[in-house]
């Protein structure tokens, strides 16, 4: 008997692994004649694990007693073989996963007998799929987990940039398997460019994968602007209908644009030039958090995140010290992660 040390084949046509499992022969005669024995250790669907086995002189019979972890039992026996030609020997295997033992007996056709102990697991696998909720994926902290309903030994994200540019991919191999219906974790660093979309692909243990695809999304709300008493960041009766307006497009915006990912409402408050900048900043940031808070208190449940420009990023550049209502403003951002771009210049963002 010879030690087997070649890798694990994926072999996705018969949905099954071809692996070698140590075997120690317990007693043998003193014949040179050595035998092969491998096996189908992952299948799906119907399909049978098997023992194959190989020897290099003839073979009358072989038997096999077969205990499984729960020491269930099952005898197996093969007829000749030929020299060189290989035998499946198959047994019954249900769901999941399950450690085996088994005792071969081996009858030479030149006479003789060979016994061997082997140890080896199987994993029965179904189809496979992905489990993966919007809680799962955030954006901003840049990390995700799904679910599988396989054994995954490998998960691959790749992140596409503006014309499927390629910004980052990671490969994270599982060694052990990572059982199914557990996490399986990804995180990647800043990419150096905006995210157009990320290909997540996830291999199961027979070598089957299966994949998603998540696309960032971002949409400016249509609104009628708030108007604030001067100085003051009260929402005021009068001007309550306006936000009502906003609500049922940020809720019709929510059942319209379906999405994997989270989103989240970034409400951002602006100012004119009128008054010192930190002023600006300061009123500006009150009044985004009191329309933010309007939202909350009508049972908008959505995270919703606030931040004041002051006279940063005006609509229509002016001046210091310059009255300009199209500056007084507010933007109410629907996205799936922290939005950039000339209109929101920086990313102090503060939850409700």
């Amino acid at each position: 008997m010879r030690p087997h040390t070649r890798p694990i084949a994926l072999r996705l046509a018969l949905a099954a692994v071809l692996a070698t499992a140590a075997m120690t022969a317990l007693a043998a005669d003193a014949r040179a004649a050595e035998v092969d024995i491998r096996f189908d250790t992952i299948v799906k669907g119907k399909a049978h694990p098997a023992l194959i086995v190989t020897p290099d002189e003839a073979v009358k019979s072989v038997t096999v007693q077969l205990t499984d972890s729960a020491e269930r039992k099952q005898s197996l026996k093969a007829g000749a073989i030929k020299a060189g030609k290989s035998q499946r020997i198959q047994f019954k295997h249900g769901d999941g996963t399950a450690h085996y033992s088994a005792h071969v007996e081996v009858k030479w056709a030149a006479g003789g007998v060979g016994y061997y102990e082997v140890d080896f697991d199987t994993t029965r696998v179904g189809e496979l799929k992905l489990d993966i909720k919007a809680e799962d994926v955030d954006l901003d902290e840049r990390r995700l987990k799904c679910r599988a309903t396989n054994p995954v030994v490998e998960a691959r994200l790749t992140i596409l940039g503006e014309g499927g540019k390629v910004l980052d991919e990671i490969v994270s191999p599982f060694d052990p398997p990572v059982p199914a219906g557990e996490d399986v974790p990804l995180e990647w660093t800043e990419p150096d460019g905006q995210i157009v979309r990320m290909d997540l692909r996830v291999t199961d243990v027979a070598g089957f994968y299966t994949g998603v695809r998540i696309s960032p999304f971002s949409i400016e709300i249509p609104h009628e602007e708030v108007v604030f008493e001067f100085g003051k960041a009260d929402v005021r009766a009068s001007e309550e209908p306006k936000l009502a307006f906003t609500l049922g497009e940020i809720k019709k915006a929510l059942e319209t644009h379906g999405t994997l990912l989270t989103l989240k409402l970034f409400v951002a408050g602006y100012t004119d030039s009128v008054g010192s900048k930190s002023s600006n900043i300061e009123l500006s940031n009150r009044r985004a958090r009191a329309i933010a808070a309007w939202f909350r208190g009508k049972g908008l449940k959505i995270p919703i995140y606030y931040q004041g420009f002051g006279e940063e990023a005006q609509a229509v550049p002016t001046p210091d010290e310059t009255e300009e209502p199209r500056n007084r403003r507010a933007l109410y951002i629907l996205s799936s992660q922290v939005p950039t771009g000339e209109s929101v210049p920086s990313k102090s963002w503060k939850p409700l």
